[in-house]
């Protein structure tokens, strides 16, 4: 069965003892994983939906609403405000395979698993089945979206001309180059029937409403999920400069369509868009800010380094471990943290590791066993990449564990760095966690 975080009580330093006492005082790895692992889980309750959405509210309309409930949280977010809803509504719930949230079962919605990232027949199918409803409501309706990070790949529906295996390899190509978030949305927009504001387009004239969970660093909410209801301000230009950038090659009908603007996107003074709203319900800063509660009154400085931090997770892990020792050097103890999503350029397409584990073996390798200096790197969704851990932990004696930093450099270099967190006992495990606000780093010093 898939484990799943569920909303706990943590409890302050002074009242801990064991494994929960101040980090700095053990060398214990288990002491230090258990710590750690609570603070990553403390820091995650306000973005988890049942937190979140507690005061979001919606338009009334005279007529049916139906859901639409997309990405790595959809099952917890429709299950957060399933009671809410009008006897009459129903919907479709899309997740990635593994992620319903378990017991979730509820009348009159469908509830799809499909893949990511790179999107399958399945969610094309689901995709088509939101369309026909968009395509159904009338002015007294409304369509109500909540959308969570995953929902690109999740409700792909490729635009007029284009294939599913185009696109599939178009995203395949995005996701090896090393493009941000942002980037690589603008060009799922252009490829899709259904992103970048087409479904409020098509919905129209119902009422559209989207409730947002942000996976995007600096909260563009046109960005999440793609912009399915909400839109566009980039262009088929954009998306050629972006391929041509990354080195991405396109196929001939998708390079055709772009150059003679035919899958140009709607933009805001679209008479379609004019109903269209839509709101953010949780973000990274969020879980940010719950991390520097935490570590204060755990008795740590908290340094708040920004919580939409990107560029290369290696060059991140390395700095980062420069500031931990200038820290250190002064003799404060203080909390380096920050949000946002790094990116790794793959090398290895059979490596095994996400953002995450890239950023922390960078990080250890620069550290070079560094006393006094902890922390982790984790994926607030649960999953690093398409690996099976939230990310991973960091202590002083970690490269011992991993047969030395030699052994763990090649292991970076491979982008294998799931396989020497693997090997040291470090990998942070938790399931799916039925959010996704970005990736949170926490190095403790002192």
């Amino acid at each position: 069965m898939t484990n799943y975080i569920t909303p706990k009580i943590f409890l302050t330093p002074a009242k801990q003892s064991g494994p929960y006492c101040a980090v700095h005082q053990t060398t214990n790895p288990d002491s230090i994983k258990a710590f750690l692992k609570d603070l990553y889980l403390q820091a995650l309750q306000p973005a988890l939906p049942d937190t979140a959405m507690r005061a979001v509210q919606w338009p009334e309309v005279s007529g049916r609403t139906y859901l639409l409930s997309i990405g790595k949280a959809a099952t917890q977010m429709a299950a957060a405000v399933l009671n809410r809803l009008p006897e009459n509504a129903d919907g479709l719930i899309v997740t990635r395979q593994g992620y319903v949230q378990p017991g979730f079962a509820p009348d009159n919605f469908q509830i799809v698993e499909a893949s990511h990232p790179v999107p399958d027949s399945v969610g094309a199918e689901a995709a088509q089945t939101a369309l026909q409803a968009a395509d159904a409501l009338g002015e007294e309706d409304l369509l109500l979206v909540l959308m969570s990070g995953g929902a690109s790949a999740l409700l792909p529906a490729p635009a007029e001309g284009i294939s599913l295996a185009e696109k599939q390899a178009v995203t395949r190509s995005l996701l090896h180059s090393g493009a941000p978030i942002s980037e690589m949305n603008m060009v799922r927009k252009h490829l899709s029937a259904i992103k970048g504001g087409r479904l409020a387009a098509r919905a129209w004239p119902a009422a559209t409403h989207m409730i947002a969970i942000s996976d995007i660093p600096g909260d563009d909410i046109a960005m999440i999920g793609s912009g399915p209801t909400v839109a566009d301000s980039s262009t088929c230009a954009d998306t050629l400069a972006i391929a041509a950038k990354y080195d991405i090659t396109l196929p001939p009908a998708i390079k055709s369509q772009l150059s003679s603007g035919a899958l140009e996107t709607p933009k805001a003074d679209d008479p379609k868009m004019q109903r269209s709203t839509a709101e953010l319900c949780a973000r990274p800063a969020d879980m940010c800010a719950a991390a520097v509660d935490a570590v204060r009154a755990m008795g740590y400085e908290p340094l708040m380094l920004g919580d939409a931090l990107e560029g290369d997770a290696l060059e991140l892990g390395r700095d980062h471990a420069a500031q931990a020792l200038a820290i250190k050097a002064s003799g404060r103890k203080a909390a380096l943290i920050s949000g946002g999503e790094a990116t790794v350029t793959l090398r290895n397409r059979d490596g095994r590791g996400g953002r995450c584990t890239a950023y922390l073996l960078a990080c250890a390798l620069a550290l070079k066993g560094e006393p006094d200096i902890c922390g982790f790197a984790a994926d607030s969704d649960g999953i690093d990449g398409s690996e099976d851990n939230a990310g991973a932990f960091l202590w002083p004696g970690i490269l011992d564990l991993m047969d030395g930093a030699d052994q763990a450099g090649q292991l970076l270099e491979q982008d294998n760095s799931y396989l020497a967190f693997e090997r040291a006992g470090a990998l942070l495990m938790t399931g799916p966690s039925g959010t996704n606000v970005n990736d949170l780093r926490v190095i403790l010093v002192g």
